[in-house]
């Protein structure tokens, strides 16, 4: 029997926190994915360190084309390590322990499918060791070194997408796999999530994990770049609504919700309902001049709704009170000025131009039985959740279907969901199935505004409609 030695190459990566600010953020866990090979384990902190053995790499024997181990690790070891081992066909295989002195003193039969599996070894004792596998065609050897009193002798397989535990070969690695690093800080019963890593690994390295700042009250916890700057703002939690009643203006609680789903009859009689949300342009119930600036104004006239009773203004001139984001929102800080509303051109930027980790930047979608379009943040990664015809306009919601578990589990990425709520034209209100409109700060002419609309099978960041209409208003908040 002639053993050969190959030499072993592995790599080593180290894990470190930072916020976003540049300064250190601790952490209590990283997931580790191999997006190649299809396994994950998870290092728990003060594990901060992740050892990857190449599977084509390895100290053994190698006869015929259907067996081979490759090197154990660690090794030396004290209690338990861990070997490669690869068939290249399904087989029975004999698993011997057989110490220097020849004693077999573990041995193990069974029928293990094609592919990589991990073995794992257990010495009872200090000393050198062999781990011999042995099927109908051939025959593999690995050398073990124990240096301490461990367990029991023993031997056991396990598969390839199990974690042997801390310092050992979490799955079968080849180098240049595609992988992917994500950590987790938990802390007063909540749990953070650091930027995604996607990388190909070549090479030992330390990764550092970004945390973002900490989203502001009333803010989705995802990050959006608005101009070619560099600006980045948070998206509020959920459309804007008005109470009549206490005189409040609050997000709603959902970001699928809309006038129906608050339980309103929203025919003839909207504009003596107490909660409002579809808003003609410059409502902000600020009286800046124009006849129409109350909320539940419900005027067909464009002439009353001009900002600032003139045509030439956007909502953020003059003194910027236009601009429903001007006032305080119960939820969302309850402090003037706070919020605004994007211009026509930061709207298009997000769409259209923005750069992000995947790629992707919006896909439309039905959340639940709620139809509308999703806008992904910065730091998406494709791997959180498969969306079919992404960045397309002319497709319809249902290719995309998600349930409300589904929906639970990506919005905590920071993803924005902007519900077809519809449209009102003076008191009656109709497409909440089909069509959704969201205002932009930015005039167009005398009687016209620019807006987003979505439509069953269309979408247009930079659409242009009568200021008279009733439409959402979804705000935003300056990243500092």
């Amino acid at each position: 029997m002639a053993l050969s030695a190959q030499a072993q190459e592995t790599l080593t990566v180290k894990f470190t926190g930072a916020t976003a600010a540049g300064g250190y953020s601790p952490f209590t866990s990283v997931m580790v994915t191999d997006l190649t090979q299809g396994w994950m384990t998870t290092l728990t902190y003060p594990d901060t360190v992740l050892v990857l053995t190449p599977s084509q790499v390895g100290v053994g024997e190698w006869q015929g084309k259907d067996c081979r181990l490759g090197a154990a690790f660690p090794n030396p070891f004290v209690g338990k390590t861990c070997v490669p081992l690869e068939l290249s066909e399904a087989s029975e295989v004999t698993l011997q322990v057989i110490r220097v002195d020849g004693k077999v003193v573990v041995t193990r039969d069974m029928r293990l499918a094609r592919g990589v599996h991990n073995v794992t070894v257990g010495l009872s004792t200090p000393g050198m060791a062999f781990l011999r596998v042995a099927t109908p065609h051939g025959s593999s050897v690995a050398r073990l070194v124990c240096t301490g009193h461990g367990g029991a002798d023993e031997v056991s397989v396990v598969s390839k997408d199990v974690a042997f535990g801390r310092g050992g070969n979490p799955g079968v690695f080849e180098l240049g796999d595609l992988m992917r690093y994500e950590a987790f800080l938990t802390a007063n019963g909540t749990t953070s999530h650091s930027t995604v890593v996607e990388q190909a690994q070549f090479n030992n390295e330390t990764v550092t994990l970004v945390f973002p700042v900490e989203a502001p009250e009333g803010a989705i916890d995802g990050l959006f770049t608005i101009n070619e700057e560099g600006a980045k703002v948070y998206f509020s939690k959920g459309n804007l609504q008005y109470d009549k009643n206490s005189g409040t203006w609050s997000f709603m609680e959902h970001q699928y919700d809309m006038v129906e789903t608050l339980g309103q009859n929203v025919g003839e009689g909207y504009a003596n309902q107490n909660i409002v949300s579809l808003f003609g342009w410059s409502t902000s119930g600020y009286d800046l001049g124009s006849p129409c600036y109350q909320p539940w104004s419900t005027s067909t006239y464009y002439y009353d709704y001009q900002a600032y009773c003139n045509f030439h203004f956007n909502l953020y001139d003059q003194t910027g009170q236009a601009d429903w984001g001007y006032n305080a929102i119960a939820n969302g800080g309850n402090t003037e000025n706070l919020w605004r509303t994007l211009t026509t051109e930061e709207w298009a930027y997000i769409f259209e131009s923005r750069a992000t980790s995947s790629g992707i930047r919006f896909a439309k979608a039905r959340v639940g039985d709620v139809n509308g379009v999703i806008i992904l943040p910065d730091n998406w990664s494709g791997s959180y959740f498969n969306l079919n015809f992404p960045n397309t306009t002319n497709v319809y919601y249902e290719n995309n279907p998600i349930s409300m578990e589904q929906w639970e589990m990506i919005e905590q990425y920071g993803v924005v969901f902007l519900p077809t709520a519809g449209y009102r034209l003076g008191t009656e209100v109709y497409n909440t199935e089909s069509s959704g409109h969201y205002w932009s700060s930015s005039k167009y002419n005398e009687d016209r505004a620019n807006c987003v609309s979505v439509f069953d099978s269309g979408l247009y960041p930079q659409a242009v409609d009568f200021i008279h209409n009733g439409f959402s208003v979804r705000l935003v908040r300056m990243a500092q």
